[in-house]
């Protein structure tokens, strides 16, 4: 039997809560509740299926209307007789995964493992954003039917969970039911959960509580170091900028240098044409974040538009940093809709502090 109180955590990250308790999800006050699915939105065992008796017929037709849907989605749809405003179907299994999850080796598994969990918290985010929304329930997601070890759902949930507040300034309170319906696991399987957390917190804190070094710094004789033409892609950033305000990112490759950090950017301008698919492309799958420099030459080209929408969709942690008060351009804004940015038209010393241990975190995490 659990020890339901003994394992009820609440954690705090930056502005927002992460509840983790033992229970039925449908108890949650939360305004919207997300569930796993296969691609047909099926609900035929586990939790959806409790969804779906519970919510009744009037779900069961809105999810008929939005099938089928592709691996990594989330499917929104009403929440019937239930309180919330809606139901979060994350999209963990389709006939393809079905058939190749054990054939596939270790490093190709994980890399689906990741792409799902990951993704379907980064849109679950990116949908309440733009609802403004913001408290939301999650099961251990992906460790159902499609059968994800659940130490793997717990470090890919709290990394995804915590690098989204972490982005953020809004509050959100974040519930995490944790529900064995096949009564396979005992309490202390369950300890990823809290641990995982618990790390998330305790690197959360260490960002916020650096002081800010007020300093000022001379960045203007800094060297930028250009390896776009270089043929490696070993780079943990990628610079997504316009090339008229090639003095901001000055500073910032200064930043980079004094971490250590190998960035991608392109000086010339001689991937912004024919070569974009080819290399632009590869810079932003192999790197880890993306610094997008936001401004009104930046948010009218094409080019840099196709690199945010690239990040996004490779699952890439944005910091967008933005140098004037334009507004994102309409192919922008959603993607980053849900991401608090950094304002640089201010206190240029403190943006580029925090933005110093912006990175620092988001490399660790």
């Amino acid at each position: 039997m659990f020890n339901i109180t003994f394992m009820e955590r609440i954690y705090k990250i930056h502005n927002s809560t992460v509840k983790i308790l033992f229970g039925n999800i449908l108890q949650s006050d939360a305004e919207v509740i997300v569930s796993s699915d296969d691609c047909f939105l099926s609900m035929g065992s586990g939790l959806s299926r409790c969804i779906l008796n519970a919510a009744g017929e009037a779900l069961w037709q809105d999810a008929r209307k939005k099938i089928p849907a592709r691996l990594g989605d989330i499917v929104v749809t009403t929440s019937g007789n239930l309180k919330q405003k809606f139901i979060f179907h994350a999209v963990t299994i389709d006939e393809e995964y079905s058939k190749n999850r054990f054939a596939k080796n270790e490093v190709q598994n994980d890399e689906v493992h990741q792409f799902i969990i990951r993704n379907a918290i980064r849109e679950c985010f990116k949908l309440m954003s733009v609802q403004n929304i913001r408290s939301v329930a999650f099961p251990s997601i992906g460790a159902g039917a499609a059968n994800i070890p659940y130490n793997k759902v717990a470090v890919l949930m709290s990394d995804a969970i915590s690098e989204f507040l972490m982005s953020t300034n809004k509050c959100y309170n974040v519930e995490l039911y944790l529900y064995d319906c096949y009564g396979r696991m005992n309490t202390w399987d369950f300890l990823s959960f809290f641990e995982a957390f618990a790390s998330a917190v305790s690197l959360s804190e260490k960002y916020l509580s650096n002081d800010v070094n007020s300093e000022s710094q001379d960045y203007s004789g800094i060297e930028i170091n250009d390896n776009a033409c270089k043929d490696t892609m070993e780079h943990q950033v990628f610079i997504s900028y316009s090339r008229k305000d090639s003095e901001v990112v000055r500073p910032i490759c200064g930043i980079l240098n004094e971490l250590g950090v190998k960035y991608w950017i392109d000086v010339d301008g001689v991937y912004s044409g024919a070569n974009f698919k080819d290399v632009i492309c590869k810079a932003i799958k192999f790197t880890k974040l993306v610094i997008f420099i936001s401004s009104v030459n930046s948010n009218a080209s094409d080019n840099v538009a196709k690199e945010i929408a690239l990040a996004d969709e490779y699952g890439k942690i944005i910091i967008p940093l933005k140098i004037d008060k334009s507004p994102y351009s309409s192919r922008i804004d959603y993607d980053l809709s849900s991401i608090d940015s950094l304002d640089y038209s201010g206190r240029e010393d403190f943006v580029l502090d925090r933005l110093r241990r912006t990175i620092q975190a988001r490399l660790v995490m």
